[in-house]
């Protein structure tokens, strides 16, 4: 069983950024953890939201756009019918100056009462 405590990064929270070259992976534990963690945070509530605004990158990078082509997760809604994830893609708008802007990339919805997940794309 996959704990939630310590120093340990888990980019499969919610609450942690996530940003990569691939499409995002959880094994079987981490998958658990993750809708065990969504349950925990949403509480009583009908739904909670997590954004993740692209201006975060600023935590890691003074330009973001050297991840141009890299999946952002920049929402997290977490609601008594499940979990949507929404990716975009880190996509430059110019050369000089080097803009990033973001492009819608996937959904990946979470039934509460489900195995796995569903990937949606606008295409």
């Amino acid at each position: 069983m996959l704990e939630l405590h310590g120093s340990v990064h888990q980019p499969f929270l919610p609450e942690v950024l996530y940003l990569s070259p691939g499409i995002p992976t959880r094994n079987a534990a981490e998958l658990q953890a993750f809708v065990n963690h969504c349950q925990f945070i949403l509480g009583g509530r009908r739904t909670r939201t997590i954004n993740h605004s692209i201006t975060e990158l600023h935590e890691i990078t003074p330009a973001p756009a050297i991840f141009t082509g890299h999946l952002w997760r920049y929402r997290i809604l977490i609601n008594t019918d499940g979990i949507l994830e929404d990716y975009q893609i880190i996509a430059r708008t110019s050369d000089l100056p080097i803009v990033a802007a973001l492009q819608h990339a996937f959904t990946v919805y979470y039934d509460w009462n489900a195995q796995g997940y569903t990937v949606c794309t606008d295409e």
